[in-house]
């Protein structure tokens, strides 16, 4: 998997994104700011975001001014949106912000 940085504003969000999650970037923010940007913002070749649109408003709202991108050239029209559906579906099961601490889920090692 090729990723590069592209200039933020070169990405655009999905207009017909259909979730909603302004609650998780405040943890998505926290998250970026500890570990860095581990998983890059999957676009189109236009730049149009396939899943990654709550790194992307996290990254806009830390005043990143370049991101981690892996365009998804090899991704039919069709294929990127079964991937949003199956992205979203995936992310509706988690809930960021009731999560336990990283040492608690990965156990802590003194």
């Amino acid at each position: 998997m090729h990723v590069e940085m592209k200039p933020i504003d070169w990405v655009k969000p999905y207009e017909n994104n259909p979730r909603q999650n302004a609650k998780a970037v405040p943890a998505v923010v926290e998250s970026l700011r500890r570990y860095g940007f581990r998983q890059p913002i999957v676009t189109d070749a236009k730049g149009v975001i396939v899943v990654g649109h709550t790194r992307y408003l996290a990254a806009k709202e830390l005043g990143l001014t370049e991101v981690p991108v892996h365009i998804a050239t090899d991704l039919s029209p069709d294929l990127a949106r079964e991937y949003r559906i199956a992205d979203n579906k995936t992310a509706e099961g988690r809930d960021l912000g009731r999560q336990a601490p990283a040492d608690r889920v990965v156990g802590r090692h003194h």
